[in-house]
């Protein structure tokens, strides 16, 4: 049986900033695009690694996208206590849209854990 995740309080993900356009993508499904930055804050006195991340983005008519994979923009960061990782990225989206997820990782006991990514709202821009 494999080790459940502990999710961990003393980890937190901030949303600093939100912006929508218009995706340039004329062969895309996907009419809009949010780019977001996002700093995750390690205030636990253990080391951790961020090893992937899952995003569920739903939109207004209930369906789901799920992106997930290893790494967070190509890396796995290693915070200490008090330790911040900042970085931006994108999600493309055709309707009005909640995205949510979590990353996963393990600490220095090398016991897995979850880091939830708070709800944000993918809008259609002006």
């Amino acid at each position: 049986m494999g080790q459940s995740l502990k999710k961990v309080d003393d980890v937190k993900v901030i949303i600093e900033h939100l912006e929508f356009e218009r995706s340039k993508s004329l062969s895309s499904y996907y009419l809009y695009v949010c780019f977001y930055y996002i700093s995750i804050v390690n205030s636990s006195p253990q080391t951790i690694i961020l090893k992937g991340r899952k995003w569920i983005v739903t939109n207004d008519l209930g369906e789901k996208v799920v992106i997930e994979g290893m790494g967070i923009v190509g890396s796995y960061p290693k915070l200490r206590q008090g330790e911040k990782f900042r970085y931006s990225s994108h999600h493309f989206f055709s309707r009005p849209s909640v995205a949510e997820g979590a990353y996963f990782g393990i600490n220095s006991e090398n016991i897995p854990i979850v880091v939830p990514i708070p709800k944000f709202p993918l809008l259609i821009p002006p």
